[in-house]
C-alpha cells in the first residue's frame, strides 16, 4: 500500500497534468473557433469506430467538441468485418469516408498502405511523458508514428485477497499452493484454484510470449519473426502438463463464465483482461460479492494472531512466471486513433483525435469501460497502476498484414495441444503456414 505522502505526491501530479491539459485546451480551442468563424467554414468532421460500447463517450465528446470549438463532429459505429476495405471504398469510390477512425494495432499497416494514414500526429514533450512508449510504438508503422494512442487491453493475474495475501511470482508457487489448500470456513466457496480461458488465444499466449518474436518493438518487421524457440516448446510442454492438475475443458470454458465464478469465490486465481475490472467493481458495487470470515490465526507458541484486514475482495498481480526459468510475457492491442489522409479537414481532425485521446482520457473507463493509455488517468490506484505495469511489458499483437490469420492458427494449436496433441506438429503447422504466406 502506498503511504499518506506518496498518495498526496500522487494526486499533486495529476492535478497539476490536468493542469496543463486544460490551459492547453481553452488555448488551442479558442484558436480553433477563431479561426473557423473568422473564415465562416462550417467544419464537420466524421469519425468511425467498430466498438458500440464507445458510443456515449463518442456522442458526449462531440457535444463539448461543439460547444467549445464551434465544429460539428459526427460520429458513426460502423461493422468491424473487413473495416479498412469499407474505409477504402468509403474514401476512394463512393467519396463520404471518414476523416478520422479508431482502429486497433493489427489493423494499421494494412491502413498505411492503403493510404488511409496521416502522419502528422503531435504531442508535446510533457503529453509525450504521460504516455507509455509502449502506446507509442503500438502506434508506430514503417518509423512513423500514424495514430493516437487511444486506450488498451492486455492481462494480468487476478487473485482473491480473502485467500491469499499477495500473488505468485511462477506457476510452480500456485501448484504448491494447490496441494497444500485446505478447506477453511474462509475458502468453503472454493471449487478451482487456478482456472481461466484455455479456449482463447489471448489469455493462454502469456505461455510463450516471452519467447515468440512477432515482428519486433513496433510489430512490423517481417525479419523479426520466430516461432519456434526451444524455450517455446518447453513452455508448451508445461501448458499441456497444467491439464492433468487443473482439468479445465477448452469446448465449454468462456471468459465470461470464470469471471462469474472468480467474483463468487469459486476460483482462487485467474488470467484476465483490462475489460474485467469494470465488471469486478459492478459487482461490488451492487452488493452480489460474497461476504467473507477470515479466521485470526496462531504463532509458534500459541498466541492469536489477528485476522488481517482486506479493503477489497480483488487484487492484480503480474502474469506469473511459469518457473524461475520459464518467464512469460502477457498479449495486448492497442487501439488508436487514426486521421484519414484524404481527409479535406485534417488539421482539424488532427486536433479532435488528439482532444478524443488525451484531454477526455479521464472520461474514458467511466464511460466505456475501457482503459486510456494515459498514465495520469490510472496514478494512485495500486491496480491500475499494476495494470500498466503489465501491459508495458506486454506483447503486442503485431501489424504485419500477412500474419493476419495468425491468432486463428495459434487458438488451434493451443487448444489441441491441451487436449494432448503432440506440440512439435502442432507448432510446425503454424511455422509452416506462416512461412508459406510471408513467402507470398
Amino acid at each position: 500500500m502506498k503511504s499518506l505522502g506518496q498518495r498526496i505526491i500522487a494526486v499533486l501530479i495529476v492535478v497539476l497534468i490536468l493542469g496543463q491539459m486544460l490551459t492547453v485546451g481553452i488555448s488551442r480551442y479558442n484558436s480553433l473557433r477563431e479561426n473557423t468563424e473568422s473564415t465562416g467554414e462550417d467544419v464537420e468532421l466524421t469519425i468511425w469506430y467498430t466498438d458500440a460500447k464507445l458510443n456515449d463517450f463518442m456522442l458526449e465528446a462531440a457535444v463539448d467538441y461543439k460547444e467549445s470549438t464551434g465544429i460539428t463532429v459526427n460520429p458513426q459505429l460502423i461493422s468491424a468485418v473487413d473495416y479498412i476495405e469499407t474505409i477504402s471504398d468509403a474514401t476512394f469510390i463512393e467519396e463520404n469516408g471518414p476523416d478520422l477512425f479508431v482502429a486497433g494495432s493489427d489493423l494499421l499497416q494494412k491502413a498505411l498502405y492503403a493510404g488511409l494514414v496521416d502522419d502528422q500526429v503531435s504531442y508535446s514533450e510533457a503529453e509525450e511523458d504521460n504516455i507509455p512508449q509502449k502506446a507509442f510504438d503500438a502506434a508506430t508503422c514503417n518509423g512513423k508514428l500514424i495514430g493516437y494512442p487511444f486506450y488498451f487491453e492486455s492481462c494480468f493475474l487476478l487473485y482473491n485477497k480473502y485467500y491469499v495475501e499477495d500473488w505468485p511470482g511462477t506457476v510452480d508457487e500456485i501448484l504448491e499452493y494447490a496441494d497444500e489448500f485446505d478447506t477453511t470456513t474462509t475458502t468453503e466457496r472454493v471449487q478451482s484454484i487456478f482456472k481461466w480461458d484455455v479456449s482463447d488465444i489471448f489469455y493462454n499466449y502469456f505461455f510463450i510470449g516471452n519467447y515468440v518474436g512477432l515482428g519486433g518493438i513496433n510489430g512490423d518487421d517481417t525479419s523479426q519473426l520466430n516461432l519456434s524457440a526451444g524455450k517455446t516448446i518447453e513452455c508448451l510442454e508445461y501448458y499441456q502438463a497444467l491439464n492433468e492438475f487443473f482439468a479445465i475443458d477448452e469446448e465449454t470454458v468462456h471468459n465470461e463464465d470464470v469471471i462469474q465464478e472468480f467474483i463468487d469465490g469459486k476460483i482462487v486465481f485467474t488470467i484476465a483482461k483490462t475489460d474485467a475490472i469494470a465488471r469486478l467493481d459492478k459487482a461490488i458495487e451492487d452488493g452480489t460479492v460474497p461476504e467473507y470470515t477470515l479466521e485470526a490465526a496462531t504463532d509458534e507458541e500459541g498466541n492469536e494472531i489477528p485476522a488481517r484486514e482486506v479493503d477489497c475482495f480483488y487484487g492484480v498481480g503480474d502474469i506469473p512466471n511459469l518457473t524461475t526459468d520459464l518467464l512469460t510475457r502477457g498479449l495486448s492491442v492497442t487501439n488508436s486513433i487514426v486521421v484519414n489522409n484524404y481527409s479535406q479537414n485534417r488539421a482539424y481532425a488532427n486536433d479532435f483525435a488528439h482532444y478524443l485521446s488525451y484531454e477526455r482520457a479521464d472520461r474514458l473507463y467511466e464511460q466505456t469501460g475501457k482503459v486510456s493509455v494515459c498514465k495520469n488517468v490510472t496514478a494512485g490506484d495500486e491496480n491500475w497502476e499494476r495494470i500498466m505495469v503489465q501491459y508495458a511489458g506486454s506483447v503486442e499483437i503485431p501489424k504485419i498484414i500477412e500474419m493476419s490469420n495468425y491468432w486463428i492458427l495459434m487458438e488451434i494449436a493451443f487448444a489441441n495441444i491441451w487436449n494432448g496433441a503432440d506440440i512439435m506438429t502442432e507448432i510446425g503447422n503454424v511455422v509452416s503456414q506462416m512461412n508459406m504466406q510471408l513467402s507470398e
